[in-house]
């Protein structure tokens, strides 16, 4: 290549979509060629070379081959190597690729297509001399500390992130969403729909009604109360369990079901969503979660904030789900605002 690069794409071999199609990884460099390189990370620990490498090159656009959890992992290690190198490099900017099951970022940052597409067109916008509009989104700054139930007791725990689900009914719907054969919209309304009915079906008067077990036990974990300290800008909560600890750095549409954190449209705005909802006060504001309405709960702080801390107690832990990746076993939790983000903003087809 004669030319210094401008892209630098990273992909994951084993993912669901590049196992159903090896031939993706040949067709990207074909896309590229001439212009960057494509890099294959056969698990996490592989990324930090990469990013090294394509920062010695000073490549300025990146692409995260893959869904949110691409992007997630690529930017961790990025800040975690710019740091490791003393802040003497830039932050690259990085498009996502609508390639995974939620793919907030793209609908944020206005990256409209799939990413074979995606690729061409900012390849076919650099060989007309062109560049593309990069757009700044906030972050959030994620440590903590993990606890017994971990595999790794009393290590740190940092990551950076744009929407926490820290516990309670935010939290434990992920584990039920991940685990639906439907990831699509209408598989967040099915989910959504087995757990209203199973909550239901144990209220009382209905709770010698016939059904399955499975299904009138289905909900059973999401509206457990979680024992916690939790503190919002050092003013602590007077509740003991919680069934919310979301934060999120920037406002989400959740495949056009759900509009989450809508405080956060605002440049430099934590929303936090923190308190102890009973089913029946959930149940009432889905509408408002729906349009991106703040929610009328008398048990829920809904709003914004500056740093939310939260601490395990009495043996519970803390098993956060960020940006659709799920980690465990924290004693502790500590968010802030973290550093800004340059994503690269393109629509599939209009180079």
């Amino acid at each position: 290549m004669a030319n210094p690069p401008l892209i630098g794409v990273i992909t994951n071999p084993n993912s669901k979509k590049n196992r159903m199609n090896p031939t993706r990884f040949d067709r990207m460099r074909e896309i590229v060629d001439g212009l960057g390189l494509v890099r294959r990370t056969h698990h996490t620990g592989e990324i930090a070379d990469v990013v090294r490498d394509f920062l010695d090159q000073k490549i300025p656009y990146w692409v995260a081959d893959g869904g949110d959890g691409a992007f997630h992992w690529l930017i961790n290690v990025v800040v975690q190597v710019l740091n490791e190198r003393g802040g003497r490099d830039e932050m690259p900017a990085i498009m996502p690729t609508n390639a995974g099951t939620i793919d907030f970022l793209g609908r944020k940052c206005g990256v409209i297509g799939h990413a074979e597409p995606l690729l061409a067109t900012l390849c076919e916008r650099l060989r007309r001399g062109g560049v593309p509009e990069i757009v700044t989104i906030d972050s959030l700054q994620i440590r903590g500390v993990q606890g017994p139930a971990s595999d790794w007791p009393g290590r740190p725990f940092e990551k950076i992130g744009f929407a926490v689900a820290a516990a309670g009914v935010g939290q434990r719907f992920f584990d039920k969403f991940y685990a639906h054969e439907n990831q699509g919209p209408t598989g967040i309304v099915e989910v959504v729909s087995r757990i209203v009915g199973s909550m239901a079906s144990q209220t009382p008067g209905f709770e010698r009604v016939p059904i399955p077990a499975a299904w009138r036990y289905y909900a059973e974990t999401v509206f457990e109360q979680i024992p916690l300290d939790v503190w919002i800008d050092d003013r602590k909560l007077p509740m003991r369990t919680f069934r919310a600890v979301n934060v999120g750095s920037i406002d989400i549409n959740l495949k056009g079901v759900f509009r989450l954190f809508p405080f956060a449209a605002d440049p430099g705005v934590l929303h936090m969503q923190v308190g102890n909802p009973s089913f029946a006060e959930v149940l009432v504001n889905l509408p408002k979660l729906a349009v991106g309405r703040k929610l009328s709960l008398d048990s829920l702080y809904d709003g914004p904030g500056r740093h939310l801390r939260a601490v395990a107690r009495d043996g519970a832990h803390i098993d956060p789900v960020i940006d659709g990746e799920l980690f465990y076993g924290l004693s502790e939790i500590d968010i802030t605002r973290g550093p800004e983000v340059r994503v690269v903003k393109i629509e599939a087809g209009k180079p």
